[in-house]
């Protein structure tokens, strides 16, 4: 599919980019860009990020840069570590971020001095590209001329700096700016290119990279024809990105990494638009909308999501860019209001803290809905419901109103940043994932490397699924969740009772192993006092070549952060407001406990806690078949 690049080619591009229209979209962009920033810095809800941008300014005032060595730059080829480049790395982008806003918003001398320091020493670097994305036997392209999605996102910071600054900088420190830009990036992507796997990539990278390296191009090009040529190019990944989405919208990595490539998709069609007067919009589709509602048809509630694959329960959502993707969608968000930080991102993003600035809309969000969703195409189904803590008087008041949600996951075991998930679930309440997805582990090269389903994050036997015979799930597409049933109720009611039934059979290489279905059932209790989920596992095992039935085990694990409780029959687990027990058979599981030290995406230690019910053919009778039932309940702590 090229339906942007057959939309848009360059014979077409050229006639509306042509004339003085840029120039005046340049100017017009620098006016509305510097208005905006300097009133944010007294409206109140823009407090915190302007307090983080301040303390960066200070507590780096008048000191060296953190420097970039060889032998940081080697610690990723030597020992796998990608930490320690990469966090000086981040904290550079992230102290050049807050000097430039910090002088848009008051550009004395000192400020702008900074800036000037700061851009000089970006340009120093002997790459952009981070040592993990550096082919190192790539004898062709250089590292400094091999382009990543950070060598991208630092080419679009470093232009619209330019374009915001430029009039103020020293005119030599421009100069190399705008050469580094060139022979960095556009040169290696546009005047002399190399082929980037990005390039026709189905996920955020051709997104990121598109998007970076176009808008630095929409910028930085003086010539209207080569421009033309550079957009039309990148127009055509930005189609290979699209095709990574089905109808249904849905992202497979996850609502963290929807936000990293949708996002900077957004941001490359806004700046497209403005530099074309409206003429070239390539958000009119339906498919856009459908991406564009993603994240909310995934929110669990109170800014906690869904977060399957590689992304975080508690993913920061850019205001900005929901922001802009509510006025796309003609209506307010269910997603909660909120600004972050500069510091909460730790890849400093200047793409987003910028927009957050200028294009949040507070009025542009709203409040959790209580609904069944199910994404078709990507086999995720979210169910939430509106849950009342009824007090003596039988009467809900709005403070003890609260959400209640179940999602379950199916689709296969090849999508990008793939985890073996399939029927693996997550319980919500009160504003946190009771039983829940751990997400990205700490990414080293071994993360993305053969052998990669043996790290805790990706393995099946880190997500709430069950070991069968000892084995786990398999990696490939074979690897398939077959759905075999499925009711979202009257209308997509969320009081109705939803089924989701998942042969699960492919993702398990076991020769025993004949049949395995999971099915959910949720619904909401009486007087939406809570809610209740019940997990069927029906396994059915081949009989030998005498008839007999060999010895099988099965070992249901479910992944929660908090230490459970536990009783003959019940485990339970209690998070803030919220209460999970599960009810079972102790005549038929048996039941144990597991404290999981582990380390978080960002290098963070923690513990977990998986919960393990061993079902055997012993305790079974020898049966062939059998069926493991887990009764869940959920509802207010207080009960």
């Amino acid at each position: 599919m090229s339906l942007l690049k057959e939309a848009w080619p360059a014979s077409r591009l050229v006639t509306v980019l042509a004339g003085g229209s840029q120039d005046v979209a340049r100017q017009q962009l620098r006016r509305e860009w510097t208005k905006r920033l300097r009133v944010t810095v007294s409206e109140p809800i823009y407090a915190g990020l302007w307090k983080d941008i301040e303390r960066v300014c200070e507590n780096n005032r008048e000191t060296p840069w953190p420097m970039l060595s060889l032998s940081l730059f080697r610690q990723f080829a030597n020992t796998g570590e990608r930490k320690p480049y990469e966090d000086v790395y981040f904290e550079r982008r992230g102290r050049l971020v807050a000097l430039v806003l910090a002088a848009v918003a008051e550009p004395e001398p000192w400020r702008i001095k900074e800036v000037e320091r700061g851009l000089l020493d970006i340009c120093r670097e002997y790459t952009w590209a981070l040592p993990a994305h550096v082919r190192e036997e790539d004898t062709v392209t250089p590292p400094w001329q091999q382009v990543d999605l950070f060598a991208s996102e630092t080419a679009q910071t470093l232009a619209e700096i330019i374009l915001l600054l430029g009039e103020q900088l020293d005119s030599h420190v421009v100069a190399q700016v705008r050469w580094e830009i060139e022979r960095r990036v556009l040169e290696p992507v546009f005047w002399e290119p190399r082929h980037f796997q990005w390039e026709t990539a189905d996920h955020n990278w051709a997104a990121v990279c598109a998007s970076g390296c176009g808008i630095a191009a929409l910028l930085l090009a003086e010539d209207d024809p080569r421009k033309a040529t550079a957009i039309e190019k990148m127009l055509g990944s930005l189609d290979c990105f699209l095709a990574g989405y089905r109808e249904d919208g849905g992202c497979p990595e996850g609502v963290g990494y929807w936000v990293y490539g949708f996002g900077y998709f957004i941001y490359f069609a806004d700046m497209l638009r403005e530099f074309t007067e409206g003429t070239v919009d390539i958000l009119t589709s339906e498919k856009i909308r459908q991406i564009a509602a993603f994240a909310e048809r995934v929110h669990l509630s109170e800014g906690i999501f869904a977060n399957y694959s590689d992304s975080s329960e508690t993913e920061r959502l850019p205001s900005g860019l929901i922001s802009r993707l509510n006025a796309l969608q003609g209506r307010p968000s269910t997603l909660p209001f909120r600004i972050p930080g500069l510091l909460e991102d730790p890849c400093r993003r200047w793409a987003h803290v910028l927009r957050n600035l200028v294009w949040t809309d507070p009025l542009a969000f709203g409040n959790s809905e209580a609904v069944v969703d199910y994404l078709p195409q990507l086999g995720w189904l979210m169910c939430r419901s509106h849950s009342h803590n009824h007090g003596i008087s039988g009467t809900p008041t709005v403070e003890q109103a609260a959400i209640f949600a179940f999602s379950a996951k199916g689709g296969h075991n090849d999508e990008p940043h793939n985890h073996n998930d399939l029927g693996h679930f997550i319980l919500h309440g009160g504003g946190e994932n009771l039983l829940c997805d751990l997400g990205a582990g700490l990414y080293t090269k071994a993360y993305f490397s053969p052998g990669r389903e043996s790290i805790t994050n990706i393995s099946s036997g880190g997500h709430s699924v069950p070991v069968i015979n000892g084995i786990m799930q398999q990696s490939g597409v074979e690897a398939q969740a077959v759905v075999l049933d499925i009711a979202l109720g009257e209308q997509g009611a969320a009081q109705m009772d939803t089924r989701f039934k998942l042969d699960l059979t492919s993702a398990y290489p076991v020769e025993e192993l004949a049949l395995f279905t999971r099915s959910f059932t949720w619904n909401v209790l009486e007087r939406n006092e809570g809610a209740r989920l019940t997990v069927t596992d029906h396994f059915e095992f081949v009989a030998s070549s005498d008839g007999s039935i060999q010895p099988w085990d099965v070992q249901e694990n479910l992944i929660s952060r908090i230490q459970p409780y536990t009783g003959t029959g019940f485990v339970e687990w209690k998070g803030a407001n919220t209460l999970v027990r599960l009810d079972y058979d102790a005549r038929l599981l048996h039941l144990e406990v597991e404290a999981v030290q582990h380390m978080d995406h960002d290098g963070v230690p923690f513990v977990f806690y998986k919960t393990s019910l061993g079902l055997a053919s012993d305790r079974c009778g020898g049966a062939a078949s059998v069926d493991c039932e887990l009764f869940f309940t959920i509802n207010h702590s207080s009960f």
